[in-house]
């Protein structure tokens, strides 16, 4: 299991156990016979549409295969390398939820991630006297579609998991070129009412994104020679968001 994969599962479990005890801790069910009111209409709560906002932490983490500098007439390969983005991350979601039976609702969602991230080098190579400079590399924006199955723990709190598809809009290269991966998500959240129609949430998503593929010409800096270049990339991202929602 990766570095980044560990990172993955203990920040889930973590805020998944905080959000978990801070709630039972807080939480009082009235009952009315044997049967908890909290457990009436479970589904009622986190029926219909929605909206939420998260904010948290991001990364995002590139792969390069097939990376060639070309000098004149000759072709050299070359080993491109760059560190993961990491950073705050802002997402902003709408849906809606149907409810299936008293326990079960299915949904689905649009959700856009407008924050840019920071930026990285990539590449750079040093070819007999001529060196080629490294290249920025930067996730702008990323947006999600996706269809959702939520489990009402009872009348104020609810787990849910998610599965969509995923696009990525990165610059990179000299000519900030623009990439655009596309692929799947996964993710896992849970919520409970504070008030009303509002609730607070938590939740977790891995994005896997397919290979894309960039190539162009650049200029030596300081000189008038032209190289040109050329790669293949694929990504992998996850996040972790903490936020507030609205029913309605």
């Amino acid at each position: 299991m990766t570095q980044h994969a560990c990172r993955f599962i203990t920040l889930i479990s973590f805020g998944l156990l905080v959000a978990t005890s801070s709630i039972a801790l807080g939480q009082n069910t009235s009952y009315t016979g044997n049967t908890p009111l909290s457990k009436a209409n479970s589904t009622q709560g986190f029926s219909g549409f929605y909206t939420q906002l998260g904010l948290g932490y991001q990364s995002f983490s590139p792969s390069f295969s097939d990376s060639y500098y070309t000098l004149g007439s000759t072709t050299y390969s070359s080993t491109t390398q760059s560190g993961a983005l990491q950073g705050v991350t802002g997402t902003l979601t709408a849906g809606y939820n149907f409810p299936m039976s008293s326990s079960f609702l299915l949904g689905i969602g649009a959700e856009i991630s407008p924050i840019a991230g920071a930026s990285s080098s990539v590449g750079g190579a040093t070819i007999g006297n001529v060196s080629i400079p490294a290249a920025s590399y930067q996730l702008n924006n990323s947006y999600n579609l996706f269809v959702s199955a939520v489990v009402p723990l009872e009348k104020m709190t609810a787990v849910y998991g998610k599965i969509g598809y995923s696009k990525a809009n990165v610059t990179a290269g000299p000519n900030l070129d623009a990439l655009n991966y596309s692929g799947y998500s996964l993710g896992i959240g849970y919520k409970s009412v504070i008030s009303g129609n509002v609730y607070a949430y938590i939740e977790a998503n891995y994005f896997n994104y397919g290979k894309v593929s960039s190539s162009g010409t650049g200029v030596i800096p300081g000189s008038s020679t032209v190289y040109g270049y050329s790669t293949n990339s694929t990504a992998t991202a996850f996040n972790i968001l903490y936020g507030i929602g609205i029913s309605f």
